[in-house]
């Protein structure tokens, strides 16, 4: 179930596959049931970052330590994907809401296809109206013994949209900072967990704004 300043490479943790939460807060640049909140002020990009491709996956231990509670500034509810979407992504694939004049739902089909072939959406796609320097944290339960896969779209008027992974412990998993407005994580490095918890999907909108779509893919049921 799923309950998506300087820029640096670091980690990358899990998620879960029936329903989601979002929540949303303010940051600073620096830094399912589904919860959000929104907020925060752009700043300078100074980087693009490159990914090099691992030989192995990396398995990620459970955190020792446990981080306070986040505050939310507001809350929200995504729901899971209907049952005509469970199955594994391939040619015929399309995710909800799919239409060729919807930009974030044609492009979030066609980089599924593209980028999480085989895998299984887990979570509805997140869509939401974001503005420049707005931050969106999903939060995701995930399975132990899954890969996933989490793929972001930004529409029209979207310059440069980021998405950063965090575990439970608010320690930074993984993250696509490039500037564009595709973003994904877990395909440079396999996202494969051995524990079951919540981990966040932190959606940045870096650059411009408008529409974007988030949805998160997992190896198997």
């Amino acid at each position: 179930m799923v309950s998506l300043a300087f820029r640096a490479i670091l980690p990358l943790a899990g998620l879960y596959y029936a329903g989601c939460v979002v929540t949303g807060q303010a940051q600073a640049r620096p830094s399912g049931t589904i919860t959000v909140q929104g907020g925060g002020t752009a700043t300078a990009q100074a980087t693009t970052t490159a990914y090099a491709q691992p030989a192995q996956a990396t398995v990620y231990t459970q955190p020792a330590q446990v981080a306070p509670p986040a505050v939310y500034a507001g809350g929200g509810v995504i729901t899971a994907p209907p049952p005509s979407v469970y199955s594994p992504v391939g040619a015929g694939w399309m995710t909800t809401g799919y239409a060729e004049a919807d930009y974030v739902a044609y492009n979030m089909t066609l980089r599924a296809r593209q980028f999480a072939a085989g895998y299984i959406p887990v979570t509805d796609i997140y869509r939401s109206q974001m503005y420049q320097g707005q931050h969106i944290r999903v939060t995701v339960t995930a399975s132990a013994g899954r890969c996933y896969r989490v793929l972001g779209v930004g529409g029209p008027g979207v310059q440069d949209l980021d998405l950063r992974l965090y575990d439970m412990n608010g320690n930074m998993l993984d993250q696509d900072i490039a500037t564009d407005n595709f973003p994904v994580l877990g395909l440079q490095r396999p996202l494969c967990l051995n524990w079951n918890g919540a981990f966040v999907i932190d959606i940045h909108m870096y650059a411009g704004g408008g529409q974007i779509g988030v949805q998160a893919f997992a190896d198997r049921m």
